[in-house]
């Protein structure tokens, strides 16, 4: 996907898996360690933030994973202040709440290359 950049294709990938924000940190650090996830977390909320307003991806927050099933939308400035939250991306053995990606109504144009590619 020479597209899109490397964090964004794994952005991708954890959209379609309906993955927690700290399994993408988790996927793209290749670490289970989260001193180094937290290096990447400016990057990736960069991504969601963009990439929510442009409908390719959805962020929910739910009582279990996948969020998506029975959470709630989280967009604009509520998410923005999530994001900036460094516990909303922290790994927790029995989460009160799972913020969660999704593919949004527009994930299927990021999937292949743009007209003219």
């Amino acid at each position: 996907m020479e597209w899109i950049s490397p964090e964004e294709e794994c952005a991708l990938l954890n959209a379609r898996e309906l993955s927690p924000l700290w399994s993408l940190l988790a996927d793209w650090s290749e670490s289970e360690d989260e001193e180094v996830w937290r290096r990447h977390i400016p990057v990736f909320t960069r991504i969601i933030s963009r990439w929510s307003q442009e409908k390719y991806i959805v962020v929910h927050s739910g009582p279990e994973w996948p969020a998506c099933e029975a959470g709630d939308v989280v967009a604009g400035s509520a998410l923005e202040r999530l994001l900036a939250d460094p516990a909303t991306w922290e790994y927790q053995e029995d989460p009160v709440r799972v913020i969660g990606l999704a593919p949004g109504e527009n994930f299927t144009v990021l999937s292949s290359p743009p007209q003219g590619s």
